[in-house]
């Protein structure tokens, strides 16, 4: 978890997990200032959840490889959304939310080959 309340405050995050059955919680939660995650995760069994909070200045960039992956990112208010998502493997499952004032951008590459097919990807965007 990495806070602050000035707008000089900037909340970075660089994470790299190797192995099977990790849960990586990252909240960064300050009101101002730059938020930004770069995660790499490998191997199977892994859970991701990345919390970026207001006030705008949000950008993660997301790695996930192996099987049975879960992703959980929130962006929030206000504005300064961006994500790039990269997700290889089998089956996995990816909730990305942002929320206002307007801008977003957001980049996932998926590669799955399964005869049953792969995870969920959902994106809700906006207020």
């Amino acid at each position: 978890t990495q806070s602050g309340t000035s707008s000089t405050v900037v909340n970075y995050a660089d994470v790299s997990v190797t192995g099977n059955s990790n849960v990586v919680n990252i909240t960064q939660q300050s009101t101002g200032g730059a938020k930004g995650v770069f995660a790499t995760i490998n191997d199977n069994n892994n859970t991701l959840v990345v919390q970026q909070k207001d006030s705008g200045n949000h950008y993660a960039e997301i790695t996930l490889s192996g099987g049975n992956k879960n992703v959980d990112i929130l962006q929030q208010g206000s504005a300064g959304h961006m994500a790039k998502i990269n997700l290889s493997g089998l089956p996995q499952e990816l909730s990305l939310t942002r929320s206002g004032s307007t801008q977003q951008f957001y980049s996932i590459t998926h590669s799955c080959a399964t005869a049953g097919g792969c995870g969920t990807i959902s994106v809700t965007q906006g207020q």
